[in-house]
């Protein structure tokens, strides 16, 4: 690592560039492949002690990135969410898309095309900056009717994680699993509870016995 100021982070070797729009876990996972680190270990060394599995500091992720906390607000959609990731819901930015059905479109176009940040983009626009982020982290606009409210681990991740459980994982070992080994990230206070769910349910219990008892015979 290059020289740094005392009380701040040494920069990583090599640098990526933050896409406008992205995820900071995203943007983490890219930057530890690329210096051949695991993401894993970069995410709890950026969180630093005591939350080694909470959400990254923005000043330590500035650090060994070389840049400023302003640039990285400006680019990472979710920099300022809590650190239990809970964002906010999808009724108000869908109804704000109801009146204007083509916001997220020219939102997206302005930022490719032009340039523009998201400071910029609520400027022109009069809007708040979660809108265009959420804009620029959506592939389209937000659907005009709301789904039902969908549980924190996503449909996709839910059966990853069961087969983990099933393997006798802890949630510490399938939190860095799915960091390192599936590309994919969950807060850790979210599978905690996902999985004391999943431990509390009888279908699942019964499913988890057959499946070990079945291990055992083999």
């Amino acid at each position: 690592m290059t020289e740094t100021l005392p009380g701040r982070l040494a920069r990583l070797p090599v640098q990526v560039s933050p896409r406008l729009g992205e995820g900071t876990d995203s943007y983490i996972r890219r930057l530890a492949r690329a210096n051949h680190l695991k993401p894993s270990y970069l995410h709890g060394f950026l969180c630093g002690p005591p939350f080694w599995f909470g959400k990254p500091r923005l000043e330590r992720l500035a650090d060994v990135t070389g840049r400023t906390t302003a640039n990285l607000q400006q680019a990472l959609f979710d920099v300022s969410t809590p650190r239990l990731r809970y964002r906010t819901g999808p009724g108000r930015a869908a109804r704000i898309a109801h009146r204007q059905p083509d916001l997220y479109t020219q939102l997206q176009n302005a930022a490719r095309d032009e340039g523009l940040t998201v400071r910029e983009l609520a400027s022109r626009h009069g809007i708040p900056r979660w809108l265009i982020r959420n804009a620029l982290a959506s592939n389209r606009p937000l659907p005009r009717d709301l789904p039902a409210r969908q549980a924190p681990v996503t449909r996709p991740i839910a059966p990853l994680i069961d087969s983990m459980l099933h393997a006798g994982l802890g949630p510490r070992e399938i939190w860095t699993a799915l960091m390192d080994q599936h590309n994919t990230s969950v807060s850790y206070g979210t599978l905690n509870l996902y999985i004391s769910k999943r431990r509390r349910n009888s279908e699942w219990q019964s499913e988890h016995f057959r499946v070990q008892r079945k291990t055992v015979s083999c």
